[in-house]
């Protein structure tokens, strides 16, 4: 039987407003299974924000540690914390996230998540050593292909 919509008519453009993107999103949510215990930290200054990354990790399966400025972030590496994933910022209380490049020598994947996707801000966390750097929103479509690789499939 074809698609109808609500009218009982075929269905138009307008009722397929989004092409495609809200049920490829849904499937993205419900496509991945880690194998693996996978454990993130978390940084941003924004508790909003930290607190809907959490949730969104966390609903794949992933732990999450959270702290809200880059110097907690360095303490917990040095303190000797293993993570596989850290997400950093950089507008930070404290320490910002491009201060925060010790990091780097932590042995996991770190992503940058900015509100402002200039040039001048991707080349800023590259030099850092962020293997990828993302606009906000943390979105499944950036993170499950991330979760994936690490997670080894």
């Amino acid at each position: 039987m074809a698609p109808t919509s609500a009218s009982g008519d075929p269905p138009s453009d307008k009722d397929n407003w989004d092409n495609g993107r809200l049920a490829r999103r849904q499937q993205l949510l419900t496509e991945i299974v880690l194998r693996n215990k996978l454990t993130t930290l978390v940084f941003d200054g924004d508790t909003t924000c930290w607190v809907l990354e959490q949730v969104l990790l966390r609903s794949y399966g992933v732990q999450t540690q959270g702290v809200d400025n880059g110097r907690d972030a360095i303490a917990f590496i040095a303190f000797g914390a293993k993570f596989n994933l850290i997400i950093i910022k950089k507008i930070l209380p404290i320490m910002n996230g491009l201060e925060a490049d010790s990091l780097n020598g932590s042995g996991c994947k770190i992503l940058g998540v900015t509100a402002c996707s200039r040039e001048s801000e991707r080349q800023a966390f590259l030099a850092i050593g962020v293997d990828v750097f993302i606009e906000k929103p943390l979105d499944p479509e950036h993170l499950v292909p991330i979760l994936r690789e690490l997670d080894g499939e």
